[in-house]
Order: structure tokens, then C-alpha cells, then sequence
């Protein structure tokens, strides 16, 4: 990853972070899901499950976010869980292996709760974005999780939530 630019905001009392970075891409088994995020347990369960079956290591973990304008809640957001991992071993149905994330994304680290992701997300979308002359393009957003709810208490998770942003238009 490559840090770009930054910048600052103030959202609901608290100081939010906003970086560009580029990412490269990572090798992810994923499970879809479609319906609220708090249903992403049994969906890394599931992943950790299979990676261990077939000796494969396992890195970070994280869910891909996308929109269906056209559907109705709540099967207007799906997502897919990921763990990063790499393996020559075909997945039983159910889990796909992609490469995901390459690209540039601004960047926001929550801290706390991950039921604070659609306020987040809502400040992303509604304040930073217009007023940082970047532009969305059609890709997921991801979260990174940097830990989880077996290691910390609530009030400690750290979770970045990645926007997927168009390259820069090119000089000349």
C-alpha cells in the first residue's frame, strides 16, 4: 500500500481521518451473503474452517460491501466475508476464490463498535466525498477488520473502511 493524500474532518463529535492509499491486489476466499453485516460470524467460521482443512495460511480479514439501487431493503446491500489466503485447492461450494483490491481508496480507520460503520460510511459519502475532489468508481468497498471481537472489546475494534476511488485523470 501507498499513502496518497489526506485530509480531516469533524463528524458527530469525533475526528475522522480520511487517506487516499493504493492498494495491490489480494488473493481472498469469500462467502456472499446478502442482508446486515452482524450475520459475518458463522461466514468466517466457515472460511477459517475450510483454509484449515486444506493446510492453507491464513492473513487479514475482511467483508466487500456492494449497493443494489434497484432492490429493496434488505437485499439492496450484500457483501461477501474474505479471509486473504493463498491455495491451489478448489473450494467447496458456497466459498469463491477471487483477487480483490487493487486500486486507490480513501481510507477511513474506525474505532469502536463496528455498529458505527453506517454512520461512517454515511460521513464518507455525504461530507468528505463531495468536498474532496475524488470520485467513486464501481468497485466494493472493503473493510479491514485489524482485529475482531475474540481479541478486543467492543470499544477497541479498528476497522478501516476502504472507498474505492477512479484513478487521477492523466496529464496531457
Amino acid at each position: 500500500m501507498s499513502a496518497g493524500s489526506t485530509g480531516q474532518a469533524r463528524c458527530t463529535e469525533k475526528t475522522i481521518d480520511v487517506r487516499v492509499e493504493t492498494y495491490q491486489a489480494i488473493h481472498v476466499a469469500c462467502v456472499r451473503e446478502v442482508g446486515p453485516l452482524s450475520a459475518v460470524a458463522p461466514c468466517f467460521r466457515r472460511l477459517f474452517h475450510w483454509a484449515e482443512s486444506v493446510n492453507a495460511p491464513t492473513g487479514r480479514l475482511l467483508t466487500l460491501s456492494f449497493h443494489r439501487k434497484e432492490a429493496e431493503p434488505p437485499q439492496r446491500w450484500y457483501w461477501k466475508a474474505g479471509v486473504e489466503l493463498f491455495t491451489r485447492h478448489s473450494p467447496p461450494p458456497g466459498i469463491g476464490l477471487e483477487e480483490v483490491g487493487a486500486g486507490r481508496y480513501a481510507v477511513c480507520r474506525l474505532r469502536g463498535p463496528h455498529e458505527g460503520m453506517a454512520e461512517a460510511y454515511r460521513w464518507l459519502f455525504k461530507e468528505w466525498l463531495p468536498g474532496s475532489a475524488e470520485v467513486v468508481d464501481g468497485r466494493a468497498c472493503l473493510e479491514f477488520y485489524r482485529n475482531t471481537p475474540l481479541e478486543v472489546a467492543p470499544e477497541q475494534l479498528i476497522t478501516d473502511l476502504c472507498v474505492p476511488l477512479r484513478a487521477p485523470p492523466q496529464d496531457g
